[in-house]
């Protein structure tokens, strides 16, 4: 065999728990405190950033845990922070994000760090999570090396891929994951990255994203958005994604411009902003695509479902960068999904475990537009097609990807790294407690951990 075989840690988690229980015969309901550290939260756009933000909201809606989030403001972060925080939910927010991970970066992150261990002294934790590698990961470390407290990291692949091609940002990388008392890696790629990079298989837990199916569930066209876009009678194409080289928004324009004689009534929508924004609408002038193509510019998370609404299908072309950037995995192909849409996503990072080719939507080689085009035709031409792989991506999307079911995976990791401190004698890991939880539940809902996963796949 490849790898060593790893125990699945819901099976590791109950027996751990039965032998804390027999130990210590204590029943508490003081919820486990949680602070999360993060770079960036919503409203700040991103995956990452709602990935974490319907995680621990489902986490705190369990009954078990109390999450604080430590995080930097962003445009809008005001009127967010009122509508989200909660008793148990509560955000701070001071200083802004880093604008990227280069060393004259770093000593932005001096006064940050020192406002963090104020607030780890201050809310004293039982466990850290941390979003980000710099400076939250190593602010996690920290706190476990000098306060004693167990810490998560997370990893969505670009973590790893970008920060190769760094001379000694890797060997940091490396030293925050591995002694991490657990890493989430949101996808299957994220997992060999991080087997490749030396983690412990058994420290390694896969939770994917989720989708909240209340929200986007199928539903009739929106009679406002197509007269707004002129799209009646139109065969839409959606992208929504922020406008970022990574997305693949070029090669899907020269895609798109490829099919348009043959398919005279398709429109492509493009939602959301970025840098890249004047490049592709010159593009589109060049293409003489005026009038086929139409960017509706920013559109608030509220909104989407009504955006998906209108699409027949969802394209993100997206690709790896020369810089290692790259989609972790994709909510967006998840949120088509869950409305009933087919999808079309570069084969390429997490999308491959997103999509399911042939099944929830098409994969394609992003750098290939004869390619995505071959996929936009065949999905154009064929709506029985498009019905079929919308309504199996349906169907997936609300059985494996309810955020609950992340959650409570969550919680379970939380418990297993609590118990097993608390065996070995380590008291300042906090107090434990018989669970509220019925663990039978949240073991039948705990992802693979990458258990099956051989090193280096």
């Amino acid at each position: 065999m490849a790898g060593n075989e790893i125990k699945p840690v819901a099976q590791e988690t109950k027996l751990l728990t039965s032998a804390v229980s027999t130990k210590t015969g204590e029943n508490t309901s003081t919820p486990t405190r949680v602070l999360v550290l993060t770079d960036s939260f919503p409203p700040h756009a991103g995956g990452s950033r709602e990935y974490y933000y319907n995680i621990y909201k489902e986490l705190v809606a369990l009954g078990d845990s109390e999450v604080t989030i430590l995080t930097k403001k962003v445009p809008g972060w005001e009127e967010f922070d009122r509508t989200a925080s909660a008793a148990k939910f509560q955000i701070i927010r001071r200083f802004k994000p880093l604008a990227n991970l280069k060393l004259k970066e770093l000593p932005k992150a001096i006064f940050p760090f020192f406002h963090t261990v104020w607030q780890i002294l201050r809310k004293r934790p039982e466990i850290i999570h941390a979003g980000d590698l710099y400076p939250q990961g190593l602010i996690a470390l920290f706190a476990k090396r000098v306060l004693r407290i167990p810490y998560v990291v997370y990893c969505h692949g670009e973590e790893i891929t970008q920060m190769d091609r760094y001379r000694y940002q890797p060997r940091v990388r490396d030293l925050i994951y591995r002694s991490a008392d657990a890493v989430v890696a949101n996808s299957s790629f994220a997992c060999g990255l991080l087997s490749r990079i030396g983690v412990a298989h058994e420290r390694i837990h896969k939770i994917n994203p989720g989708v909240d199916a209340k929200r986007f569930t199928p539903t009739v066209r929106s009679e406002e958005l197509c007269r707004r876009f002129g799209l009646q009678d139109k065969t839409v194409i959606l992208t929504v994604a922020r406008l970022v080289p990574r997305k693949g928004h070029r090669v899907a324009l020269e895609a798109f411009s490829k099919i348009c004689e043959e398919f005279p009534q398709a429109q492509y929508l493009i939602v959301g902003t970025g840098p890249e924004e004047d490049h592709l609408k010159e593009l589109v002038r060049r293409k003489g695509l005026g009038d086929r193509v139409t960017f509706s510019g920013f559109v608030p998370s509220e909104r989407l479902p009504e955006f998906y609404g209108v699409c027949d299908l969802m394209l993100l072309a997206n690709r790896e960068e020369a810089d290692g950037d790259l989609e972790g995995f994709g909510i967006v192909f998840l949120e088509a999904n869950a409305v009933g849409k087919p999808v079309i996503g570069g084969r390429t990072g997490g999308a491959i475990e997103a999509v399911q080719n042939g099944v929830t939507g098409l994969l394609v080689n992003p750098d290939d537009p004869t390619e995505i085009a071959a996929a936009l035709s065949q999905l154009l031409s064929d709506a029985r097609l498009r019905e079929r792989l919308g309504q199996a991506g349906l169907l997936r999307a609300r059985s494996e990807f309810d955020w609950r079911s992340k959650a409570l995976a969550l919680c379970v990791i939380n418990r297993q790294i609590l118990v097993k401190r608390s065996i070995v004698g380590d008291s300042s890991s906090g107090l434990l407690r018989s669970d509220k939880l019925d663990r039978t539940t949240a073991s039948a809902h705990l992802e693979g951990n990458c258990a099956s996963t051989p090193r280096g796949e």
